[in-house]
């Protein structure tokens, strides 16, 4: 992976702007992405985490419950899925 500061998360996933090898692209159908939403906060209750065999790295996710795409990365690959519950904003008026 880049040089920290070189990378920028996108509603389309993780951008590495050094002009290094970017990751593969995994897209996951619904229900594994599921998984890995609902992973997130059991993980955090019994501080457990998720390691990538491939590149030794952790899987590493910043989203929020109301982003449209989820994504999980590490430094090899990006897991990118669609949030089941999205909701397009409100318009208000």
């Amino acid at each position: 992976m880049s040089e920290k500061g070189n990378a920028i998360w996108t509603p389309d996933g993780l951008v590495d702007l050094s002009g290094a090898a970017t990751r593969d692209r995994v897209e996951l159908r619904k229900g594994l992405t599921e998984w890995f939403r609902q992973f997130a906060d059991v993980a955090a209750h019994f501080q457990l985490g998720l390691y990538c065999a491939k590149c030794k790295a952790d899987l590493v996710g910043k989203n929020n419950d109301a982003d449209k795409v989820y994504t999980v990365a590490c430094q090899c690959r990006e897991f990118v899925g669609t949030n089941r519950d999205y909701q397009p904003p409100a318009k208000v008026n």
